[in-house]
């Protein structure tokens, strides 16, 4: 239930701009952004471990409609008010019990306080977290719910894990109860390197359900839970069911079986940079339309990317809204500054390859790249790192 996706995906996710009902007969479903449950991915698909279990329970029920992406405060809303609307992933909890009507679990997430790195606060019990001057907390979720039900006045809410985060970085709260499984997702959003948190106190585990609104048929609830109880079986004892692969693609990245070559990657890094050095603002304007070459027609994953030496984005061929950014000391998937390291190497041996995690396009779960990258001085006299990824087949 959470959001992030990511400080390289805000910009690509359209929030909904009204609250109309579903047409009628017509279900309305509707996420929030948090990784790795529900999130948008580098080219603004909404995809994610959660996005994948619904997706695959709309083929099973015959459903057919497109997944909104919103704030969860008004998404939470729209469902408790409106028929023909579901939420996901969503906390349910004994007050909740009778505001929803219910299908899952989808999945877990186990809850942890976490502090600034060297902040040397020690928490045994929740009466020890009641005792610090404040912790951050995102807003209408199940922590802010569940620590509120256990008596506590020390909360400062705010409207996403990545702000509460970023409160905790700059020492205006104590604490942050928040997911592990989610952490190097939200650290990613936030723009903190995951190391500088650190878990104090697990708390409690969440279960994920979809919450249909309470005006939902019962034919609908038992046909969409007979749906997942399906896809938690397995065929064999040696065959993983449906439903624990998709999980398990979200904790542990993947290799892939149709790899870029290594040739051809170097080959479009090695066009790029003599075309920067050639004409540099012209380059970035071709790159950033999203023009052949630097963005393969035929391969999504194929494309350009161009640092400046401090780590700001320049040009991007699948993602143009990302150029601009500063992304020193924002990790990768996994808590990676793969970033910076590209920078560095670059500045320091001129080529070479750096691995890290992304998600891909088209697929579900984390996946392992690497990305060939080359320094090159431009046409106005700037230096530039060019770079293009592929991701790796485990063969290799």
């Amino acid at each position: 239930m959470k959001i992030l996706a990511g400080i390289l995906l805000a910009a690509l996710i359209v929030f909904s701009g009204n609250n109309c009902a579903a047409p009628d007969g017509k279900l309305r479903i509707i996420t929030e952004d948090y990784p790795p449950y529900n999130f948008a991915d580098e080219r603004g698909n909404i995809t994610g471990q959660s996005t994948e279990i619904v997706r695959s329970l709309m083929s099973k029920t015959g459903t057919d409609t497109a997944i909104e992406l919103m704030p969860w405060s008004k998404g939470y809303e729209i469902v408790q008010s409106q028929p023909n609307t579901m939420i996901y992933s969503t906390g349910r909890m004994p007050f909740r019990e009778e505001m929803f009507k219910w299908v899952g679990p989808i999945g877990f997430a186990d809850q942890w306080f976490y502090a600034k790195r060297g902040s040397n606060i020690l928490i045994s019990s929740l009466d020890d977290a009641k005792k610090v001057k404040s912790i951050a907390v995102y807003k209408d979720d199940t922590n802010q719910l569940f620590l509120m039900e256990k008596g506590f006045t020390n909360l400062d809410v705010s409207e996403n894990d990545a702000q509460c985060i970023k409160k905790l970085m700059d020492g205006k709260v104590d604490l942050w109860l928040g997911p592990s499984q989610g952490l190097a997702f939200i650290t990613y959003e936030a723009g903190v390197n995951p190391a500088e948190i650190e878990p104090v106190s697990y708390v409690r585990r969440t279960e994920w359900y979809i919450a249909f609104n309470r005006q939902t048929p019962d034919a609908t609830i038992e046909a969409w839970q007979k749906a997942l109880d399906d896809m938690k079986k397995s065929e064999s004892p040696d065959v993983c069911s449906v439903y624990d692969s998709i999980i398990t693609s979200y904790v542990l990245p993947r290799y892939t079986t149709d790899s870029v070559s290594s040739e051809v990657v170097i080959q479009l890094v090695e066009k790029t940079a003599g075309d920067i050095a050639a004409d540099t603002a012209g380059t970035f304007r071709k790159i950033n339309a999203g023009e052949s070459p630097y963005q393969d027609k035929d391969r999504p994953d194929l494309y350009v990317y161009v640092f400046d030496k401090y780590v700001t984005e320049v040009a991007n061929a699948s993602n143009p809204a990302v150029v601009g950014r500063n992304l020193k000391g924002v990790p990768d998937m996994v808590g990676k500054l793969f970033r910076d390291a590209i920078v560095e190497g670059a500045l320091k041996n001129g080529t070479g390859w750096e691995d890290y995690v992304f998600t891909m396009p088209g697929k579900i779960g984390l996946f392992y790249k690497s990305v060939y990258y080359k320094l090159v001085t431009g046409s106005d006299g700037k230096q530039y790192v060019v770079c293009v990824g592929r991701y790796k087949d485990k063969q290799e």
